[in-house]
């Protein structure tokens, strides 16, 4: 007779278990639950707590857990653990007056632990164990994080949804959430209680249940853990680099947030009274959507939602009466997303002045970060174009009088948004009127958005250093897919729009380029060269054009001909997505076999499609599925969508194909190679504060001299190995006091 295997809960730390194309590795875990009023606003006129100012959510979303863990009155409930070394799963309660001395022992040893968003779990012990508990303090480098295994495989970054895809025997508790609104967060009072927190001693029963939901949650977590591969060693230096910049965070412009949050409620309260008065009070505010879209259709005007692009749509209706053209622009305006940044700024900036945890490892498929709270990768990179005084050299709004010095001048200077201009409006901003803003600006909103770059700041004493990547997937797709006369164009001048618009029209280099030197401006071939560059590297075809903004220039015929003209002079690129395709489709046909293109590799295993990408990371798909369809031979496999223009959001089944993996090739090995710039700019001394792509923000001692910008971007343009002498190239470096573009 064979013994059965051991128990998961019965395997001791160290153990080994084969996961995925590797191993996961078992680990002692800990999950706390605790309490703390932050992210809840005591509002004694309705009796009950709201949401921060400027916030639809309370409570932890509203404030992050740094800001969250803050809180004088944060406290833990209840911790467990388990130290797989045969004891078992543990409870800590702080009521009690005992101390987890093994655990502390444990940790005072350097022992490694795990969770589930381990960060949550680190501020936690840093900002309430220690200081009121007693804690050892927990080195960074002892975590561990379940949750970006699971993310690294394609899984989802939630412990309930990752282990119902999964099929764990032990589900989270779904009992958890009614628990934590009872104990975890402050309660609105009632009649017949007026206490704002219920304490667990008021209701032992649930907080007993509390107690068992969270020794339930670490044996979840445990199991989903050990059914998902480690981290690569290469993987693991980058998620601790990953979780110090989240530690280390970024500072702020608090004094400039609170004054544009100032005049944005002047803005507010401005308009709501103009649409008020325009509607005779039907529409009382701007963000009254439903009694815009009733006003609007009273005048003849349908409109099913109000976004961004729909009331762009309806702008371009002809003659449209005066007053819902002036509803829909102030609609526009208020309804700008980018300038709710402000009041996530102000509600999750810590007492160090600094934003903390903004960047979630590994969001994506490919591997590229997301950001959180105030996204740093969706800010907006450039403003209005303004005009240039002669007399003063300040920029301004208004066409004929500079407001500055009052000096006119009939021939207009034009200046592109540049960090002069920002310093500028920073200026006018920090006094708070709206009516000063509008004087030298215009728009105030925009102006506001337009700033917001130059909100993220460096610490006293400190400078910032940036750089970027030039045109790096573009210089990726070159090198996977071996276009040569790509690669010799980033080798050299790296004017890829004019090459791009010169090969398309079949008009020489030599002549795109003497045009603009006669002319003082570029060809016009260059702008159908940086559409072509932008929308068909992975297969785009006359739609993908258009959200280029194409269809403002060319008929439909006339892009399907520069797309074909575009596909005929980089047939290296076109083959590269039948290749990846077939590559793939013959991995799920045969399962276990290796298929391999320009060294890109796909197998399949246990109902898996990996990509092996040059760097040796996996872009992992779950549950493949060729099929027969109109267009011939499909395929498909199941993931975590969270984009609702790319279908069902949550775990789904979505198609793809050539164009569409080797977009993931690409943006997954261009994201390789800024994790392996930021690992080793850690190293020697750069602290990385900032990540957007392709581009990195270093922090550094003020005085740094200029040749530290250099060293950064020498580091940057050092390519791993498995990319040796590909002409990626970071340049244009700046160093500063604020974030600009």
């Amino acid at each position: 007779m064979i013994s059965p295997p051991p128990k998961l809960e019965d395997l001791r730390a160290g153990t080994r278990l084969i996961a995925g194309l590797g191993y996961s590795t078992i680990l002692p875990d800990m999950d706390f639950e605790t309490y703390s009023p932050a992210g809840f606003v005591w509002n004694e006129e309705k009796n009950k707590f709201v949401a921060p100012h400027g916030c639809r959510d309370k409570g932890l979303p509203a404030t992050g857990a740094a800001r969250y863990s803050e809180h004088p009155d944060a406290e833990v409930l209840c911790l467990a653990y388990d130290l797989k070394n045969g004891e078992g799963r543990r409870l800590w309660v702080p009521t009690t007056g005992d101390t987890p001395l093994h655990l502390w022992a444990y940790v005072n040893a350097g022992g490694l632990i795990e969770a589930w968003n381990v960060a949550f779990e680190y501020w936690i012990w840093t900002n309430i164990c220690v200081p009121k508990y007693g804690f050892p303090p927990l080195d960074p480098k002892q975590l561990r994080c379940a949750a970006a295994k699971s993310r690294a495989h394609a899984l989802p970054g939630s412990l309930a949804p990752a282990g119902t895809v999964v099929g764990i025997q032990n589900q989270k508790d779904k009992d958890g959430k009614r628990l934590i609104n009872r104990f975890c967060i402050p309660r609105d009072p009632t009649l017949k209680n007026d206490s704002k927190r219920i304490l667990p001693h008021q209701d032992p029963q649930d907080a007993q249940r509390l107690y068992e939901y969270c020794l339930r949650d670490i044996q979840a977590e445990s199991e989903l853990s050990s059914l998902t591969p480690d981290l690569s060693e290469d993987e693991l230096k980058f998620w601790q680099c990953d979780h110090a910049i989240n530690v280390r965070g970024v500072q702020i412009d608090l004094p400039l947030i609170d004054n544009c949050i100032k005049i944005l409620e002047t803005v507010y309260d401005k308009y709501n009274q103009e649409l008020c008065s325009i509607t005779d009070g039907v529409v009382k505010a701007a963000s009254k959507l439903p009694d815009i879209k009733k006003y609007l259709e009273s005048r003849g005007v349908s409109a099913n939602s109000l976004t961004d692009d729909i009331i762009t749509e309806l702008l371009q209706i002809p003659e449209l009466p005066e007053d819902v053209l002036r509803i829909l622009h102030i609609r526009q305006m208020a309804g700008s997303a980018s300038v709710k940044k402000l009041y996530a700024m102000k509600n999750q900036v810590c007492k160090d002045g600094r934003l903390h945890d903004l960047f979630i490892y590994h969001s994506a498929r490919t591997g590229r970060a997301a950001g959180t709270g105030p996204q740093p990768q969706n800010l907006p990179n450039s403003g209005p174009e303004l005009s240039l005084c002669k007399q003063c050299d300040k920029h301004y709004f208004y066409i004929n009088g500079c407001p500055y010095c009052g000096h006119l001048q009939y021939e207009m200077i034009r200046a592109e948004w540049n960090p002069k201009a920002v310093e500028e409006a920073v200026k006018v901003l920090n006094t708070g009127n709206l009516a000063a803003v509008e004087h030298y600006y215009g728009n105030a909103v925009e102006m506001i958005s337009s700033c917001l770059r130059g909100m993220f700041i460096s610490a006293p004493g400190k400078d910032l250093l940036c750089s970027d990547y030039s045109a790096i997937e573009a210089v990726v797709l070159a090198a996977i897919a071996g276009e040569e006369w790509r690669l010799e164009v980033f080798r050299t001048h790296g004017k890829i729009y004019e090459m791009s618009g010169a090969k398309i029209t079949h008009i020489s280099f030599e002549e795109v380029i003497e045009y603009a030197k006669v002319n003082g401006k570029h060809h016009p071939c260059r702008k159908l060269g940086k559409v072509a560059e932008l929308a068909s590297g992975f297969g785009g075809w006359v739609g993908g054009w258009k959200a280029f903004g194409a269809g403002e220039f060319y008929t439909d015929s006339e892009i399907r001909d520069a797309v074909s003209a575009w596909r005929n002079a980089s047939p290296s690129v076109v083959q590269l997505w039948y290749g990846l395709e077939k590559a793939a489709k013959d991995a799920v046909g045969m399962p276990g076999a290796e298929f391999i293109y320009n060294g890109i590799k796909y197998i399949c295993k246990q109902d898996v499609l990996y990509c092996t990408l040059l760097s040796g990371r996996l872009i992992t798909y779950h549950k493949p599925i060729l099929a027969i369809g109109d267009r011939g031979l499909s395929l498909s496999y199941e993931g975590w969508n969270t984009n609702p223009k790319h279908g069902r959001v949550g775990w789904t089944r979505m198609d793809t194909y050539g164009g569409k993996l080797a977009e993931n090739v690409v943006q997954a090995t261009a994201r390789d190679i800024l994790a392996h710039a930021i690992v080793t700019l850690e190293d020697v001394g750069f602290p990385v504060v900032l990540h957007v792509h392709d581009e990195i923000v270093c922090e550094v001692s003020e005085g740094t001299q200029h040749h530290f910008l250099a060293r950064m971007e020498d580091i940057m343009s050092t390519m791993p190995k498995w990319a040796e002498g590909w002409p990626v190239i970071a340049k244009g470096g700046w160093k500063g006091k604020r974030y600009a573009k």
